[in-house]
């Protein structure tokens, strides 16, 4: 693949969203190719290179431009609605942004330091009062857990990470991820009572679906209250999706109920 490849692609694709600069990850499904193909043309921050080659200022450039005093603020927001410690899901759910993987690209802020961020910028103000001591309170809890602290950076991997195509069963899906997956954790396939089909480091489970019907939603949910049941956390990875507004649905029960048993589960799609 070569740069006029990429130039013409990214042409094309702007074309069909009329004018509007593409995002990266809409430009690398419209390519079908990794993101290691693009930099092997372009070096690093290869999007923008090719940004910049097409004449658009790059979109990176945007999300340096949102100042991270609004985005902890945005979560502080986010915290006092939901009146507990926000998951990425949460955030999702509440379409808000950037992207936490955008927020840690950009800002070089995980999100599993968002609480501690908070209270250092604002530790001073009274009308952040309420939000600070639920912060202090539940994010001690968490991090005095190890399984809690494994549990965020797990899910911060599988946020980072982008299959290399669409593929055309589940169980390819699932390779790539455990490839993925087992350079960082030990890993096991199909195992213990409630059979994931990942769990890593003999306590995390995690479910892997391709564009689930509705009964396939229905049967998730209840395999992620088992999972964390007898693992105390679980995680659903959601792919291909063909309905988002079934897969939205979906979100919020998943948040609902989980909320509710007070149990720990994260929903991501890729």
């Amino acid at each position: 693949m070569t740069k006029e490849y990429f130039t013409e692609q990214y042409k094309k694709l702007k074309d069909l969203n009329k004018g509007q600069k593409p995002l990266y990850k809409d430009f690398l499904k419209f390519c079908g190719v990794h993101k290691r193909k693009l930099d092997e043309v372009f070096g690093r921050n290869a999007y923008s290179k090719l940004q910049e080659e097409c004449g658009d200022n790059p979109n990176k450039l945007q999300m340096e431009g949102t100042p991270i005093k609004l985005i902890l603020e945005q979560y502080g927001q986010l915290v006092r609605s939901i009146n507990q410690l926000p998951v990425t899901s949460d955030w999702i759910f509440a379409k808000l942004k950037p992207s936490p993987d955008a927020i840690n690209r950009v800002h070089g802020l995980k999100w599993r330091d968002m609480p501690l961020a908070f209270v250092k910028e604002f530790s001073d103000r009274p009308e952040w009062k309420g939000v600070i001591k639920i912060l202090q309170q539940k994010s001690e809890l968490s991090t005095t857990s190890k399984p809690n602290k494994t549990f965020t950076e797990i899910v911060e991997k599988i946020v980072s990470w982008t299959p290399d195509r669409k593929r055309i069963i589940e169980e390819g899906y699932k390779i790539e991820l455990r490839n993925y997956l087992e350079k960082h954790f030990k890993l096991e396939e199909e195992v213990g009572e409630s059979n994931p089909d990942l769990l890593l480091n003999r306590k995390f489970p995690i479910e892997v679906k391709k564009d689930p019907s509705q009964s396939e939603y229905d049967r998730l949910l209840g395999q992620m209250i088992r999972h964390n049941k007898l693992f105390g956390s679980a995680i659903a990875i959601v792919t291909s999706i063909s309905s988002e507004d079934r897969f939205r649905k979906f979100q919020k029960l998943f948040t609902e109920v989980h909320g509710k048993l007070g149990m720990t589960a994260e929903l991501i799609k890729k």
